[in-house]
C-alpha cells in the first residue's frame, strides 16, 4: 500500500530536506562518464555490493520493485548520500562522531553507523522508505548538507540524493527529478515492499589482490610444478597442489588461482563421493573418469561451496571453476541457459564472499551478461578459433583475459608465432602456448618468452 500525503510530514525528530535535486543510479552499474567513472559493483562500506546483492538490479528488466533475473539478497531500497562516515583508510572520521544517533558500539558491530539507515523520500503524495547503501554522488564530506540544512555542494550537477530503481518506479520519478527526504528511525519504518528484503551486511572490506588486464600467466595443471616461470600469476590445480607450494608462490610475489571442475565429476577427486548417481550425466569422450553434473543440484552446489572453502584455507587469491558451459553440451541433462547463468553467478556469488578472486571459463555465449561478475577470464584457443573479440567486455573492464593455444607449431614457426602475439596485443588479450596435458614440459608466451 503506498503512503499517503498526511504521512508525509516531519513526523520524525531529523531534518527534512525539502526539494532536493535526485537521479537514480543501481548496483552494478557500469563506469561512465555520467557517474565519474566509477562502477556501482562496489560501494564505499562493500568491496562486494554486486555479490552480497545478488546481482547486477538491471533498471529496465523488473518484476515489481525487483530485478526480474533474480530476487535480490539485499534490500532493493536504497540510496546514496553523500557524506562518509569513514575515511580512505577505513577509520572513523573525527567529524562523524557529531552525527545525531552515533553510537560507539553499533560502529564497532557494524563497521559504520550510516550503512543500512533508513531514509524516508517523498514525491507528492507518495512515500517509500529505503536504506543508505552507498556514497555520492560528487562527495563524501558534505556533512552540512546530510545532517544539516544546507544545500547539497555538488559541484558538479547540484544532486543531492541518489535512489535505487525500485525508488525511482515507487515513487515515480524521472530521469532528473526533486523529492524531499530526511532521516528516519527503523521504529518509523512502516510495512512495504521495502521491508520484504533487509540490509543487514555490515561494512564488509577485502584485500584482494591486484590484477590488470596486463597482468600475466602461467597454466599447469599436473606434473610437478614448475618454479621458473616470470609470470605474476599461477594457475594450478586446487586438490594437487600442496599449501606450502601456494604459499611459496605467494611469498614470490605470484598471484595463485587454483583450478577445479564445477561441471564435472572426476573420480579421482577426494570429495568424489559425495556426489550422488543422479546428480552423475554423460561422460566426456576425451576425459575418462569424467562425467558431466547437474548443476541444478543443492548437494552439487554444496559441494562446490566446500571446495571454495578449500581453496581459502590452502591460501589461494582466486579460482577457475572449469566446464561451466554445461548447457551448450550434451551433459544427459536439460540444462537451459538461464540455469547455467544462474550457476555461474552463484559460484562468482560465493567465492567473492570468501574473499577469492574468480575467473570465467570459455562459456562464451554469457561473457556480456557474466563479465561484470568476474574478476578475469580464462580461455582456450580463442585466437584458434577467431573468438578473441567475444571477451571484449572484460578487457573494456581493464580485467584480464587468459587465453592458451595448444597448436605446437608456434614453437619451431616464429613467423607465426610472432603474427599470433601481434593479433593478442591488438586485442589485449594474455596469450601462452601450452600443451593441452597442462604439465609443464613447455611454456611460450606473447609476454615473457619461451621456457
Amino acid at each position: 500500500m503506498e503512503q499517503v500525503a498526511e504521512e508525509k510530514g516531519e513526523s520524525s525528530k531529523y531534518p527534512l530536506h525539502r526539494n532536493v535535486k535526485t537521479t537514480w543510479f543501481y548496483v552494478g552499474e557500469p563506469a561512465t562518464e555520467e557517474n565519474g567513472n566509477i562502477p556501482n559493483t562496489s560501494s564505499a562500506w562493500d568491496d562486494i555490493w554486486l555479490w552480497h546483492y545478488g546481482g547486477v538490479d538491471d533498471p529496465e528488466r523488473r518484476s515489481g520493485y525487483f530485478p526480474a533475473s533474480f530476487k535480490p539478497s539485499e534490500n532493493p531500497f536504497y540510496v546514496a548520500l553523500p557524506f562518509n562516515d569513514l575515511d580512505e583508510k577505513g577509520n572513523l572520521k573525527e567529524i562523524a562522531k557529531k552525527i545525531p544517533w552515533f553510537n560507539y558500539e553499533e560502529f564497532k558491530k557494524n563497521g559504520s553507523v550510516l550503512k543500512n539507515r533508513w531514509v524516508k523520500i517523498i514525491k507528492g503524495d507518495k512515500v517509500a522508505y529505503a536504506q543508505w547503501e552507498d556514497v555520492g554522488p560528487f562527495g563524501e564530506n558534505d556533512f552540512n548538507y546530510v545532517f544539516g540544512s544546507s544545500h547539497p555542494s555538488n559541484p558538479v550537477n547540484g544532486v543531492g540524493l541518489d535512489v535505487s530503481p525500485a525508488v525511482r518506479d515507487y515513487l515515480g520519478l524521472k530521469d532528473v527529478d526533486y523529492v524531499d527526504w530526511q532521516f528516519v528511525d527503523k521504529d518509523e519504518v512502516p510495512p512495504g515492499p521495502w521491508k520484504e528484503v533487509i540490509t543487514k551486511t555490515p561494512v564488509s572490506f577485502f584485500n584482494f589482490p591486484e590484477i590488470s588486464a596486463e597482468t600475466t600467466w602461467y597454466w599447469q595443471l599436473q606434473g610437478e610444478l614448475r618454479a621458473d616461470i616470470p609470470a605474476e600469476l599461477y594457475d594450478v590445480d586446487l586438490f594437487d597442489t600442496p599449501k606450502e607450494t601456494i604459499e611459496k608462490l605467494k611469498e614470490e610475489g605470484k598471484v595463485v588461482i587454483c583450478y577445479f571442475s564445477a561441471g564435472t565429476y572426476e573420480e579421482w577427486r577426494p570429495d568424489a563421493g559425495e556426489f550422488k548417481e543422479e546428480e552423475l550425466g554423460n561422460p566426456l569422450d576425451e576425459w575418462p573418469g569424467e562425467k558431466w553434473l547437474d548443476i541444478r543440484s543443492e548437494n552439487v552446489k554444496r559441494i562446490m561451496v566446500k571446495r571454495l572453502e578449500l581453496a581459502k584455507e590452502k591460501g589461494c587469491d582466486g579460482v577457475e571453476p572449469d566446464n561451466v558451459d554445461g548447457y551448450l553440451n550434451d551433459t544427459g541433462f536439460p540444462l537451459t541457459y538461464e540455469e547455467q547463468l544462474d550457476y555461474n553467478r552463484f559460484l562468482s556469488i560465493e567465492a567473492k564472499k570468501r574473499g577469492l578472486l574468480v575467473g570465467l571459463k570459455n562459456d562464451l555465449e554469457q561473457v556480456k551478461e557474466l563479465s561484470v561478475y568476474f574478476d578475469f577470464a580464462v580461455n582456450e584457443e580463442c585466437h584458434a578459433y577467431n573468438e578473441c573479440p567475444i571477451l571484449k567486455p572484460f578487457i573494456e573492464q581493464g580485467k584480464p583475459v587468459f587465453n592458451a593455444e595448444y597448436d605446437e607449431k608456434y614453437l619451431n614457426d616464429e613467423e607465426a608465432f610472432k603474427e599470433l602475439c601481434k593479433k593478442a596485443e591488438e586485442e589485449g588479450i594474455r596469450t601462452i602456448v601450452v600443451p593441452k596435458e597442462l604439465d609443464g614440459s613447455f611454456v611460450k608466451s606473447c609476454d615473457y618468452g619461451e621456457y
